[in-house]
């Protein structure tokens, strides 16, 4: 290679360093943008008072090629302060180590997950960032802060998000539940949706509203990329999910296919014991 090629070679380099630089490329979000409006019209539907349905519907997760299918229902309520009672189950949850620089929990979630006709196999209690998990088929018990390696380990895929911040999305607080900053840029789609790019934790994330400023993507570079749909009145139904990881790429669909009032449920369902005869293991951060 003689001088003249050499030159021209880095003067090529230097160009493209502009666009190689770290962060979301876009049009900067100014506010009398219509991205700006939409931006303001989302985060005051997300403000809007929620109601915290009984919800029950079908989660398929797994590898893409070998995803499982269970049925599940998931309610929340207010978090309780108060000394636990005496028991089995309080001891295993105060035992547990809180997930680190997450903020308490204003609620409490419980899940119940079946395989089958009427096969219980998993009961789940999460507040405050810890978590217990009883296996009534195993007849074990795990409790530790929930981290989305704890949840792998259990579950057998990392979550998209905390189960609190599922259970915000789903009740349709989606700006908090999806932990978004206020975003600099934006690119609008050929449908007219509009894709704000932010970075958080040092990844690439991007946040798609449709006209109703409704999300309906959310991605995380590396990790999850979420489409979401909605019901007649707006709040979402479908959540599927795809994950590229080591072993290949996962699956997760969960949909909502029933909403019952809260007051469906006795407030004793709150509470999870874990009987006598369990072992209860602590998860490890």
């Amino acid at each position: 290679m003689n001088i003249r090629s050499f030159s021209l070679v880095l003067i090529g380099l230097a160009m493209l360093l502009p666009l190689t630089g770290c962060g979301p490329k876009g049009i900067p979000l100014t506010p009398e943008s219509d991205a700006s409006s939409r931006w303001q019209a989302f985060a005051a539907r997300s403000s809007a008072s929620a109601e915290y349905d009984v919800l029950s519907g079908s989660l398929r997760f797994g590898p893409v090629n070998d995803t499982r299918r269970v049925t599940y229902l998931l309610w929340s309520g207010a978090s309780d302060d108060g000394e636990p009672d005496d028991g089995h189950e309080p001891a295993g949850l105060d035992a547990a180590d809180s997930t680190p620089g997450v903020a308490g929990d204003s609620r409490s979630v419980r899940l119940e997950v079946n395989a089958g006709v009427g096969a219980n196999v998993a009961k789940g209690l999460f507040e405050n960032g810890r978590m217990l998990l009883v296996l009534p088929q195993d007849r074990k018990a795990y409790a530790g802060a929930e981290t989305p390696e704890n949840l792998q380990l259990l579950l057998g895929l990392p979550l998209p998000m905390r189960m609190n911040d599922l259970n915000d999305f789903l009740a349709g607080r989606y700006l908090s539940a999806l932990d978004v900053p206020a975003p600099e840029r934006y690119v609008t789609g050929d449908d007219g949706n509009i894709i704000y790019r932010y970075r958080r934790d040092g990844m690439d994330c991007e946040l798609e509203l449709n006209a109703q400023a409704l999300p309906v993507r959310w991605s995380v570079a590396g990790r999850w990329t979420l489409d979401l749909t909605y019901d007649e009145k707006e709040l979402p139904r479908r959540m599927d999910g795809r994950m590229n990881s080591d072993e290949g790429e996962l699956r997760m669909v969960l949909l909502v296919k029933e909403r019952r009032p809260s007051g469906s449920l006795p407030f004793s369902s709150m509470h999870l014991e874990v009987p006598a005869a369990f072992a209860v293991y602590s998860l490890g951060r």
